[in-house]
């Protein structure tokens, strides 16, 4: 081919948009950074539909023109950070054609190289192992063949497909997250895929779904109806327990804008900061925890519009549901527990449970999440422990909702220390009729003393309670009422049987200091000579002592 026309270019585009929508959700399947500005996938779609909106208007068949008024559509239209990178990477290739009738080896060589440079300036911290690298490496490629005298631009657009599949391929061993997760960055893939849709058009004319022919060069197996990734756990967790700020993006219209000063300055105030545009008009894309900062920002700057602000958080914990609501696959037993309070959290993990699910006194967990919880371990057996009372029969309806080939069990523990000892019980090796035994006799053997304070005025068990007043609470019957916790936690420990065989174990609460606890502690020895205590820090709202008496 000597060039590649106006037309053919338009047609390229809308092949290469239809590709995108094809593997769209393959691409936000593979969105390990998980506040992923929404997904990767649909943000990319969404900038390109926008080109294709405005292509419409193109009332010339130049391709210079035709790729003007798309890189102008996929500006207006950007969403999210991939598709404020990938609008900028359209920009460069209308830089590359400008005032081009047709597309020959040269200018697309020349626009591959553009591309590549305005995608990497729009990003404050570019990192490598995005797609970012992605497209360097193919417009790189393109360079090396047109210097070896090949200068078709379909073999050109070939050699950059091929180089942006090996460069994909690449990503985890450049970026941690991504080695972390197991999976390959999902912007490269959608840049792929844009490559592969809009040169399966220009060779063949076909319109329809594009194999991206990824095989072992990527490490994982791409289908046409989908992609069957599997997220790490441990990435899994520990996105989850990250707090991931807003997603804050929008356009800036005034005069004479200085699109270095405002970059620097949104630099300042956030991450992931892609700032694009000209003296008249600029897109701003941050993530900051304060998304007022970005905003007053920008109105000292002109006028805003397009405002658009989204809770990464909240992504984050649908992205992160979306992963671990998948069938076990794997023969084995896992815990899943109930607690508030990061001590317990922390205890609760070192003692072997598979999965966590925050909640307890005031904050119950919904049968969704604890089945989502044991979907997460991966095991076909998963035992959970509700911790509390109120969340005993959403444990039991958790158990229809279990997912195929996964069956949820429940050890009815109503108190958070009678799920320590029901953990401390169980055993992986054993058979999970065994460990349902043994756990619900650690848990027989427990007495739970639980201390907290009276909100109003109340009858508790045929005694007057008067509000602020503190309440210690023995498996759950009014035990004794004092002045403060430490008062009314020892008039109960005063009427259960203890001696030097007993142990009791306290947890202390959010609203104490360790200091407090200990002091707590050492009066607690002094009751019976010879009795074993041991303070933890449980972190829990409401209840500043929990106890186990065993």
């Amino acid at each position: 081919m000597a060039g590649i026309t106006g037309n053919e270019f338009r047609e390229a585009l809308l092949a290469a948009t239809r590709c995108m929508e094809h593997y769209r959700e393959v691409i936000n399947s593979l969105n390990v950074f998980p506040v992923p500005d929404g997904d990767t996938g649909t943000n990319m779609l969404l900038t390109m539909r926008s080109g294709v909106e405005h292509l419409e208007d193109a009332d010339s068949v130049d391709v210079g023109a035709v790729a003007g008024s798309w890189s102008n559509g996929t500006f207006r239209g950007a969403r999210g950070n991939s598709g404020v990178i990938l609008s900028q990477y359209f920009k460069g290739l209308a830089q590359g054609l400008e005032d081009a009738a047709d597309c020959d080896g040269q200018a697309l060589a020349s626009a591959f190289s553009r591309a590549s440079e305005a995608a990497y300036s729009a990003v404050g911290d570019p990192k490598e192992g995005t797609m970012l690298t992605v497209i360097r490496r193919a417009g790189e490629e393109v360079q090396r063949v047109l210097g070896e005298g090949i200068s078709d631009p379909l073999a050109l657009w070939e050699a950059a497909l091929a180089e942006a599949r090996v460069a994909l391929s690449l990503t985890p061993t450049q970026l941690p997250a991504l080695q972390e997760a197991g999976v390959v960055d999902s912007g490269g893939l959608g840049i792929v895929a844009i490559l592969a849709g809009a040169l399966d058009y220009l060779k063949t004319g076909n319109t329809g779904p594009v194999e991206l022919e990824l095989g072992e060069i990527a490490g994982i197996e791409v289908a046409l109806t989908g992609v069957e990734t599997s997220i790490s756990g441990d990435f899994l967790h520990s996105s989850e327990e990250a707090e991931w700020g807003y997603c804050t993006q929008f356009l800036l219209e005034g005069e004479e804008l200085s699109l270095e000063q405002i970059r620097e300055g949104i630099n300042g105030l956030a991450d992931s900061v892609v700032v694009i545009g000209d003296a008249g008009m600029i897109r701003v894309h941050a993530h900051l925890m304060d998304p007022g900062a970005a905003l007053t920002y920008g109105v000292g700057m002109g006028q805003l519009s397009q405002i658009s602000i989204e809770n990464m958080s909240i992504q984050n914990r649908g992205w992160v549901a979306g992963h671990r609501d998948r069938p076990a696959v794997e023969q084995g037993t896992g815990v899943v527990a109930v607690a508030s309070g990061d001590g317990f959290a922390e205890l609760f993990r070192d003692a072997g449970c598979a999965g966590l699910v925050r909640g307890g006194q005031t904050m119950n967990p919904s049968i969704q999440q604890l089945v989502e919880a044991a979907a997460g371990t991966g095991l076909s057996d998963v035992i959970v422990l509700p911790n509390n009372k109120n969340i005993v029969l959403t444990a039991e309806q958790a158990k229809q909702a279990a997912p195929e080939g996964q069956s949820i069990h429940v050890v009815p523990t109503t108190t958070v220390p009678q799920g320590v000892a029901a953990v401390l019980a169980f055993n992986p090796l054993r058979p999970v009729g065994d460990n349902l035994a043994a756990m619900m006799e650690a848990v027989e053997a427990v007495v739970t003393l639980e201390v907290t304070h009276a909100v109003r005025d109340a009858t508790v068990d045929g005694v007057a309670v008067t509000e602020g007043q503190f309440m210690t609470l023995s498996d759950g019957s009014l035990a004794a009422v004092g002045g403060s916790a430490e008062d009314a936690l020892l008039d109960a420990l005063r009427g259960v049987d203890l001696d030097e065989d007993s142990i009791v174990t306290v947890y202390w609460g959010e609203a104490l200091t360790a200091g407090d606890a200990e002091e707590t502690g050492r009066k607690l020895e002094e009751l019976v000579p010879g009795l074993q205590v041991d303070v933890i820090e449980g972190g829990q709202p409401h209840y500043p002592y929990l106890l186990s008496v065993e």
